[in-house]
């Protein structure tokens, strides 16, 4: 079932499924929306209650003005379907939302699974830098579509090591969320630095990593490793930046193995 809820800031864009009486929570990556967890969800709804949303700015999601608050929006959409607490599965910039929520209010979250976790206060490699110049210098669409496509996913790997129907789904999102203009958009952060504060999530963590992944990334699920208390870690061989869709048997294969063992 698909409908829009309402925060202040936003329209949000929400698929809800399943049945169970567990609660899981997806949230997207920055280069991607809901549609990358389509194959996971079809792998829990059996056994757990969904709920798949947009972040506004992304996929059917809206920014109403030119303010967000990420953390208030997820708590919108709780409150909204009157949930007390949830396991939350995210990805990447999503994940650095998951983990600001988590630490403003940890009693709504029981579990987390972290996929290529992003953090604030992490201080950025040249390589992300010289990517980030990179794209503000280019214009053309197709070319910032393929920068992104080039530098998180298909790396230095073998084109033909990426699935064709992985790789359509992928630029399908980029080109979607690449032409909505967010230039003006303030982001709200509550937490300027949740890096300093980790050692404060008491819950069960299972952190993602893809093997061919950015430096940055993995190197801040080791860190988030060895800083929670109750996390592990899992690498997924032949993934980089969204290994849920680069190697998906696995990856679903540790995601069930973590919330039916933490229930």
């Amino acid at each position: 079932m698909n409908e829009f809820i309402y925060s202040k800031h936003a329209k949000i864009s929400v698929d809800k499924s399943g049945t169970g009486e567990e609660v899981v929570l997806f949230i997207h990556a920055g280069i991607a929306d809901k549609r990358m967890w389509f194959n996971e969800i079809k792998s829990l709804a059996h056994q757990y209650s969904i709920i798949n949303m947009d972040l506004p700015g992304f996929g059917k999601s809206e920014i109403l003005g030119t303010k967000i608050e990420y953390t208030d929006v997820i708590r919108t959409v709780l409150d909204y379907y009157d949930l007390k607490q949830i396991a939350i599965v995210s990805a990447s910039f999503g994940a650095k939302i998951a983990i600001d929520f988590c630490l403003i209010f940890p009693e709504y979250v029981n579990k987390m699974v972290l996929v290529s976790p992003a953090i604030s206060g992490w201080e950025n490699s040249a390589e992300i830098t010289e990517y980030e110049q990179m794209e503000e210098s280019l214009s053309s669409l197709p070319e910032r579509i393929e920068l992104n496509y080039n530098f998180w996913i298909k790396r230095e790997r073998n084109e033909k090591s990426i699935n064709l129907t992985t790789k359509d789904l992928i630029y399908n999102m980029l080109f979607d969320n690449l032409s909505i203009d967010t230039s003006e958009i303030e982001e709200v952060e509550l937490i300027d630095n949740s890096l300093k504060r980790i050692e404060n999530i008491r819950q069960p963590i299972l952190i993602i990593n893809g093997a061919q992944d950015v430096s940055d990334f993995i190197a801040i699920g080791k860190r988030l490793l060895s800083k929670i208390p109750n996390a592990k870690l899992k690498v997924i061989p032949e993934a980089a930046h969204l290994p849920n869709l680069e190697n998906s048997t696995i990856f679903i294969q540790y995601l069930l193995s973590f919330l039916n063992q933490s229930k």
